[in-house]
C-alpha cells in the first residue's frame, strides 16, 4: 500500500473553496430576453477529421441574437431561425463572446463548469434543448460525502491553459478534474502529482467497474478513492444526430504502475447506456482499454533515460514528445504520461434527454494523482456518429 499524508500547507488554501461546491446554481446574470437568435450558424460548421480519415460535422453551441436586452440570443435547434433566450445582463445586439470568458479558476458552480466546456445554452423548460441540470457528484453518481466539500472542490478547476503548450480547444476556459489537486504549479492548493494530494474519502466504482483492460488481462483495479465528477443533464436540439467533446488525460502512474491495481481512470458515462454496450462509458481506446495508464493513446510521455520507454516488455515510443507535460507538474520525477488531445463521439437523437458524467478517480489507494482536461462539447448535425474515441488530425 502506497501512503502519503495531507500537507498542512494546503489547509489555508482549502478554506477559500467553501463557496458553492455541490450547490445547484443557475447561470449568472439577469433575466433579459434574447434577440431573435437561432440555432448554430449553418454557415460555420466545424469539421473534425479522425486519424483513420473519417470526419464528422458539428455545430457551434450558441447562436447569435440580433437584438434584445439580453446578452444575445442563445441557440435552440440547429437551424437558421428560431427564438433564443438571453443569458441575462444588459446590452443587446450580437454576442460573439465565449460564455466562459470571465470564469475564475476556483469557481465551484457546476453550471459554470458546464460553460467551461461550451455548454452555453440553458434550457428554460423541460422540453427546451440545452443544459437542464449540472451538479458535482462522485464517480458512481452519489453525492459528495458530508464534511468533504473543501477537499472535493480542490479536485476541480477551470483553467485557461495547462502549461505553456496546452490551451483550451474552444472558448477561454476548460474543465480540469483531478484525483488530486486540480491546480497548477505555483497556485494556492497545488500539490505535485507524484507526491499526491489525498482527499481522505473513498467511494463505490462507477456502474460496470472495475473491469480489466485488454492490455492487462486479469488485472482489476482496487478500491476507488478521491473521485470527482461533473454530471450534466442535456436535451439534444432537434436535428441533432450525436455529440462530441475533447479531453486529454495526465497521470503520474506512468511508467511505474502500468498493469497494476493502482491505476487511476477517466470515464465519461452516458445514460441511457448506448446500444450494444454493457456500461455507459463512452471514452475508451480502440482495444477497449479504459482511459488510464494502460490505454494505447499514451503518446506524450517521459521516463528515466527516455523516451522511448520500455516497460514490462512493452516499448512506448512517446511519439508526441514531452512538450504537453511542460509546466503542468507532470514534468518532474521519474516520468509521467499523457494522451494529448482526444475526441469522443456518441450518437444522440434530437429531442432526447440524457446525462453525461465526466469522472476521474484513483484506484487501490489515494497516492499518485491523475487529471483530465475536458473541453469543446458540441452537437453533431450530419453523418452517423458511433461511440468512438480517436485522435483528431492536427489542423
Amino acid at each position: 500500500m502506497r501512503t502519503t499524508s495531507v500537507p498542512l500547507s494546503l489547509l489555508p488554501a482549502l478554506a477559500v473553496l467553501a463557496a458553492a461546491c455541490g450547490q445547484f446554481v443557475s447561470l449568472g446574470g439577469g433575466s433579459g430576453s434574447g434577440g431573435a437568435g437561432g440555432g448554430p450558424d449553418p454557415g460555420d460548421p466545424t469539421s473534425s477529421s479522425t486519424s483513420d480519415g473519417s470526419s464528422v460535422t458539428t455545430s457551434a453551441t450558441t447562436g447569435n441574437g440580433a437584438g434584445g436586452s439580453g446578452a444575445g440570443g442563445e441557440g435552440g435547434a440547429p437551424s437558421s431561425s428560431g427564438s433564443g433566450s438571453g443569458v441575462g445582463g444588459n446590452g443587446g445586439g450580437v454576442n460573439n463572446a465565449p460564455c466562459d470568458d470571465d470564469l475564475a479558476l476556483d469557481d465551484a458552480d457546476p453550471f459554470h463548469a458546464a460553460q467551461a466546456i461550451e455548454l452555453c445554452t440553458l434550457a428554460v423548460g423541460p422540453d427546451d434543448p440545452g443544459l437542464q441540470d449540472a451538479r458535482w457528484v462522485l464517480p458512481d453518481g452519489a453525492p459528495i460525502p458530508p464534511g468533504y466539500d473543501l477537499p472535493y472542490a480542490l479536485g476541480h478547476g477551470l483553467f485557461d491553459g495547462f502549461g505553456p503548450n496546452v490551451l483550451p480547444r474552444a472558448g477561454k476556459r476548460l474543465l480540469a478534474l483531478s484525483s488530486g489537486a486540480a491546480r497548477r504549479p505555483g497556485e494556492p492548493g497545488y500539490a505535485a502529482p507524484m507526491g499526491g494530494y489525498t482527499k481522505n474519502y473513498h467511494h463505490a466504482p462507477p456502474e460496470g467497474f472495475p473491469k480489466s483492460s485488454p492490455a492487462c488481462p486479469g488485472v482489476l483495479t482496487g478500491q476507488p478513492y478521491d473521485g470527482v465528477a461533473l454530471e450534466v443533464t442535456l436535451r439534444a436540439p432537434i436535428g441533432t444526430v450525436g455529440f462530441s467533446f475533447d479531453f486529454t488525460y495526465y497521470t503520474a502512474e506512468f511508467p511505474s504502475f502500468i498493469c497494476s491495481s493502482f491505476n487511476d481512470a477517466f470515464v465519461a458515462l452516458l445514460s441511457p447506456t448506448p446500444s450494444g454496450q454493457t456500461d455507459g462509458n463512452i471514452s475508451f481506446d480502440g482495444q477497449g482499454n479504459v482511459i488510464s495508464v494502460n490505454n494505447v493513446f499514451l503518446d506524450v510521455c517521459a521516463c528515466q533515460g527516455g523516451p522511448p520507454c520500455s516497460v514490462g516488455g512493452t516499448v512506448y515510443p512517446c511519439s508526441l514528445g514531452v512538450g504537453e507535460l511542460s509546466g503542468t507538474g507532470y514534468d518532474t520525477g521519474q516520468g509521467h504520461g499523457a494522451t494529448g488531445w482526444l475526441t469522443t463521439t456518441a450518437p444522440m437523437q434530437g429531442g432526447k434527454t440524457f446525462t453525461v458524467r465526466f469522472a476521474v478517480y484513483d484506484s487501490g489507494d489515494a497516492v499518485l494523482d491523475s487529471a483530465t482536461l475536458v473541453d469543446h462539447f458540441r452537437w453533431i448535425s450530419t453523418g452517423e456518429p458511433v461511440v468512438k474515441t480517436y485522435r483528431p488530425v492536427p489542423p
